[in-house]
């Protein structure tokens, strides 16, 4: 259990140092590739040639929305050239312009979220305000975790804690506790609130008890009818991790799902929280997501020079999760990236987190980057994150 404990413990504090991220099966158990003849032993480029209606995320030619399609098949490239991929996804206007996947992946394999479902769950937020459960992102988070009141967490705002500004203690050790949402309830406060950024899973795992206690709902049930199925994805098609009670969802972490479907959220966040002739989260909300203070916002990154440490040529916005997962939105030009890493979960194992070795469940993109406990060699490294910005800001170069 050690073994497990400290891999786990090691690889988001190194992810976290990194880049400040924190990541299922197949369609059904055993066959993770499904049925397409797409993943052959080099892996596979897919560019389909008919257009499409506008949201349904049909497949058309990069031509077909005056992009190039060797500027597509650059980002491919590049993102497949790292061996832990799983998928990559690149859309403009709706339409999915290129495509790739790994060899015995495709489209219908499903991907883990890690940290992107700290995006996912900070949407929930939003509709949550906007339903009136919440006054504004002002509020004192108190006022609903009564277990804040009479402490130095008392007066910890529900914006500062979507900014990783509320002063609670840089801490990743949730993935590891029984009670995940117990143990982000009784973290502490190491700096005033606001005055700086600490990332930190724990702060994110309060979305649980503030989505259940404001709306009455779990946080899984929340996120399915507000979020996720709004924008065409079934709860059938859905896998929503539980922390080793098996009873709390885990709100920072952990939202299982195919490329499209990731993409789907990337898209409808592009397009100012709309799908189809639904506002699904307020664009006001989106708007204020996207708003970094530095390079953070609402549960998104900024790729931006402060990020980066270098000039970037557009303004893209990222959900992003350990390992390499990333959905990343181009807003002023209605594109969306997604990248996924290889992941070994069939969906029969269910969803509850298990980090005993006799009954060992957890989303495993290690195996991939070949940082699992007791792997033999270096990490698989990843793609430079500054290149595949500038490979995206081409595809808007006039």
């Amino acid at each position: 259990m050690n073994g497990y404990r400290d891999f786990f413990l090691g690889a988001l504090l190194l992810f976290l140092a990194a880049c400040g991220g924190s990541g299922g099966g197949s369609d059904s158990g055993g066959d993770r590739g499904g049925n397409s003849p797409l993943g052959d032993a080099e892996g596979s480029v897919i560019t389909p040639q008919v257009p499409a209606e506008h949201w349904g995320l049909s497949r058309a030619t990069a031509a077909s929305v005056d992009i190039s399609q060797g500027q597509v098949d650059a980002i491919l490239n590049y993102v497949l050239a790292d061996a832990a991929t799983q998928s990559v996804l690149v859309s403009k206007d709706g339409y999915v312009i290129g495509e790739g996947y790994a060899a015995g992946f495709d489209a219908q394999s499903y991907g883990t979220s890690w940290s992107v479902a700290k995006s996912i769950y900070s949407a929930a937020m939003g509709v949550a305000i906007d339903e009136g459960f919440f006054s504004s992102v002002e509020q004192k988070a108190s006022s609903v975790l009564t277990e804040f009141l009479g402490t130095d967490k008392e007066d910890v705002t529900l914006k500062q804690i979507l900014q990783m500004r509320s002063g609670l203690a840089s801490n990743t050790d949730v993935f590891f506790s029984g009670d995940q949402t117990a143990h982000a309830l009784a973290n502490t406060l190491t700096s005033e609130p606001g005055s700086r950024y600490d990332y930190s899973n724990a702060n994110s795992q309060l979305f649980e008890p503030l989505l259940a206690r404001a709306t009455g709902k779990d946080a899984h049930t929340y996120v399915l009818e507000k979020i996720l199925e709004p924008i065409g994805i079934s709860a059938a098609n859905v896998g929503l991790w539980l922390d080793s009670t098996g009873t709390q969802p885990m709100t920072y972490c952990c939202v299982d799902m195919r490329p499209d479907d990731f993409l789907r959220f990337g898209l409808m966040f592009a397009r100012e929280g709309r799908w189809e002739d639904i506002q699904v989260v307020p664009a006001s909300y989106v708007q204020a997501s996207f708003e970094p203070v530095g390079f953070y916002g609402y549960q998104w990154w900024s790729m931006n020079e402060t990020l980066l440490g270098q000039p970037v040529s557009a303004d893209i916005k990222s959900a992003v999760g350990l390992h390499g997962q990333r959905v990343l939105v181009w807003p002023e030009q209605d594109i969306v990236v997604v990248v996924l890493t290889q992941y070994e979960h069939f969906r029969n194992q269910g969803y509850v987190l298990d980090l005993s070795e006799d009954g060992l469940n957890f989303p495993n993109t290690c195996t991939a980057r070949n940082t699992c406990p007791g792997s033999i060699g270096g990490a698989v490294p990843s793609y430079d994150l500054h290149g595949l910005v500038e490979l995206i800001a081409d595809l808007g170069a006039e």
